[in-house]
């Protein structure tokens, strides 16, 4: 009953995640409802500050020890279904490899004190899947509606509408291949190796299934040393021939639970069969451990403080526009907040309705998102964005807010503009601006537009609208700091 309960939850916790990341509808109806899928990770979860939820977390692994990584992780969720697909699921005991494990929790964990995206962003599982589900699975999606599209207009049917195919980013798409390529090579041939040997976060949570309340336990005197649970368990970590299990490494999936003949293999509770003094200790590991978690936040914040923006700039950005500042959407409030909070997970960039979001390595790190108008531009009405942020990185804001945040400016070279270069009437920029900050100014028919900066909050409808080829006459300049206007 326990196993079937596990498998529901998670594949509603998986097909929620794959409708949070490919969501076809026009104002990502789905995503903004299913965001809160990603806000109970625990990395995003510490980085946004929720507390609770980050103690909600330790709880529940302390009572049933692993049992995140078999419900509520993505990627821990994707191997489950890359198993699916093995013919042969045999698996044999592997040697736990404290010191791979460590060493890969360590920098991991340096990476988030000082503020490191390129190894938060690698690392973290949340932010792998989000990838691979935005930059593989959405064009997918896309493909496949399209190509029921094509099917049912050609019988004059237009239930479904067709979407346009882009890449999100290439560096963003390579990534995301590699990952999946990796994953799955592990996947199949040593089972759920990613999650009990490389998975930071994983490491994490086996250092406090340690203390767990129900734990698995192999009964030596019942035990034949068959190996049928080994063979079973997909974590690797039952050693048939030593009738013991390795707790850190249990990902409390249940597949051995039924497969002891001679019922030598049972989930019981350890707690009351701890010592006092034990106990006193283990409780004193667990608050030591929990506390660590819970100072991650104000110590990235912290470190991240002290780097200047050209250190941030530094880090894996590449300008693309004649800006020195990338353009980050509002609710990022600043580069130096957004560059300390963002994981790359990509979730903005899949739910963004507009398209206007993109990871070409052009934001304040590595695989952040940032802002370009080459699709579309940012409407000041959707707030998709600061809904489906998990680290807040992107703080949610409400459509006044947004209306009022100025996130850069728009900056026009007169010398490319169709008024000058073709000698036309064009007002192009000036009827599509949100908020009135282009006006018409110079003598007679043709009239140059000039740009209000304290009137312009930096969407882009002007970049975006503006008719000079090849290059726009318009490009919006990003600020570091946003305000309100």
């Amino acid at each position: 009953m326990w196993k079937r309960l596990r498998l529901c939850l998670a594949l509603l916790c998986f097909v929620g995640f794959v409708l949070l990341f490919c969501d076809l509808s026009e104002h990502a109806f789905l995503a903004s409802t299913l965001a809160w899928l990603a806000k109970i990770q625990l990395i995003p979860a510490i980085l946004s500050g929720s507390m609770v939820l980050v103690l909600a977390l330790v709880a529940v692994t302390l009572i049933f020890g692993r049992i995140y990584c078999s419900v509520v992780c993505p990627l821990g969720l994707l191997q489950d279904l890359l198993l699916s697909l093995r013919k042969q699921r045999s698996f044999r005991y592997l040697n736990p490899r404290s010191w791979l494990r460590l060493s890969v929790l360590a920098i991991f964990l340096v990476a988030m004190f000082v503020g490191l995206p390129f190894f938060l962003t690698l690392l973290e599982p949340y932010s792998a899947f989000g990838r691979i589900a935005a930059d593989i699975g959405q064009p997918l999606a896309i493909l496949i509606n399209n190509a029921f599209d094509w099917l049912l207009r050609s019988s004059q049917n237009y239930a479904i509408r067709p979407h346009p195919l882009f890449s999100h980013g290439y560096l963003g798409l390579t990534v995301a291949m590699a990952t999946l390529l990796i994953l799955g090579y592990l996947t199949y041939a040593q089972g759920r190796v990613w999650c009990t040997h490389i998975c930071p976060v994983g490491t994490m949570l086996g250092l406090l299934s340690r203390f767990a309340l129900f734990r698995p336990r192999i009964d030596a005197e019942l035990c034949r040393h068959c190996g049928q649970c080994e063979n079973l368990c997909k974590a690797n970590c039952i050693d048939a021939k030593a009738s013991t299990v390795d707790v850190s490494r249990c990902v409390a999936c249940l597949n051995c639970q039924n497969s002891c003949a001679f019922g030598a293999l049972r989930f019981t509770v350890h707690m009351a069969q701890t010592p006092h003094e034990d106990r006193r200790r283990m409780l004193g590991r667990v608050a030591m451990g929990t506390l660590g978690l819970l100072a991650v936040p104000r110590s990235a914040l912290a470190a991240s403080s002290k780097r200047t923006e050209a250190e941030i700039l530094s880090q894996g950005y590449k300008p693309r526009r004649r800006s020195d500042q990338p353009l980050l959407p509002a609710g990022a409030r600043s580069l130096r907040h957004f560059a300390a909070h963002c994981t790359g997970c990509q979730a903005c960039v899949a739910a963004c309705p507009s398209q206007v979001l993109c990871s070409f390595d052009a934001g304040a790190g590595f695989l952040q998102a940032s802002l370009s108008f080459a699709h579309g531009f940012c409407r000041p009405e959707c707030t998709v964005c600061s809904q489906v942020c998990p680290t807040s990185a992107i703080q949610t804001i409400s459509v006044e807010e947004k209306s009022s945040i100025q996130i850069g400016h728009a900056e026009i070279d007169t010398r490319l503009c169709v008024v000058k270069t073709d000698q036309i009437t064009c007002t192009a920029c000036q009827r599509n601006c949100p908020t009135g900050a282009i006006a018409l100014v110079g003598q007679g028919e043709l009239k140059e537009p000039a740009v209000n900066r304290e009137k312009c909050i930096g969407c882009g409808a002007c970049e975006y609208h503006c008719p000079a080829r090849p290059v726009s006459a318009i490009t919006v300049q990003g600020h570091s700091e946003h305000r309100q206007i």
